[in-house]
């Protein structure tokens, strides 16, 4: 067990020091929402939930795929493969320290749509949106596995999962609604991983309920999720493609 501790927050620290990390996760959060504010303030309400998944999004499939990739290449991972620490302790680690980071994440955002824009949030409806944000980070995190898993380097993990986020962005009900897509694209954006996520977080957030197909979106995560996570496994190196 001490072990673990140490590597966590050797892993946590390695990770703040990261300038890029400190900039794409904190700073740039709040860059958005003031943007987002100054073009469309009247609708941040509806905005602010969207942003929240977005960035979990982006951090699942840039951030935490990008953060394994540089242990690869910098040898930390093949150091850690020669120590006693079974390979589930780090795995563990991992996932203890990117979640720690997107929940801080996800609790700037809220605290910025309150005080600059007066997003309507109350205790019930934090205790309910934050397992959603949790369920969205898990699933989002293990489809970065699988793009860490089978990109050489980690400006291609940038790449790839800039794409992936960047198309995801605009389709899935985050930032436009729904009902502004083509009806053949409205057909499948539900079966999308980040759609359910942002209704789930956006039902909690501002009304304090369930969205009405709370079960289904949490069954697609899930689907997504457990996927994800056995696909990644399988791709998992310890060192860096030859």
């Amino acid at each position: 067990m001490k072990r673990f501790l140490i590597l966590t927050k050797a892993m946590f620290l390695m990770h703040l020091r990261n300038g890029s990390v400190l900039f794409w996760n904190f700073a740039f959060p709040i860059l958005l929402m003031l943007i987002y504010g100054a073009v469309m303030s009247q609708y941040m309400d509806y905005m602010t939930p969207g942003v929240i998944v977005l960035n979990a999004l982006s951090f699942g499939l840039v951030s935490s795929s990008t953060m394994m990739l540089e242990m690869r290449e910098k040898s930390v991972l093949r150091r850690l493969q020669a120590t006693p620490l079974p390979a589930g302790q780090l795995i563990g680690s991992y996932l203890i320290v990117n979640i720690v980071i997107g929940v801080l994440q996800s609790t700037l955002i809220i605290l910025a749509g309150v005080l600059l824009y007066k997003v309507p949030v109350s205790v019930p409806s934090l205790l309910l949106a934050y397992p959603m944000i949790l369920a969205g980070l898990l699933a989002f995190m293990a489809l970065g596995g699988i793009i860490s898993g089978v990109s050489a380097k980690a400006g291609t993990a940038t790449a790839v999962g800039m794409t992936i986020y960047f198309s995801l962005m605009f389709i899935s009900d985050m930032v436009f609604p729904l009902d502004m897509l083509p009806e053949w694209l409205r057909n499948v954006v539900p079966y999308l991983p980040a759609y359910p996520v942002v209704q789930l977080v956006r039902s909690a957030m501002l009304d304090a309920t369930l969205d009405p197909k709370w079960l289904t979106h949490l069954l697609l995560l899930a689907v997504y999720g457990i996927g994800a996570t056995f696909i990644a496994a399988r791709l998992f190196r310890w060192e860096p493609k030859a």
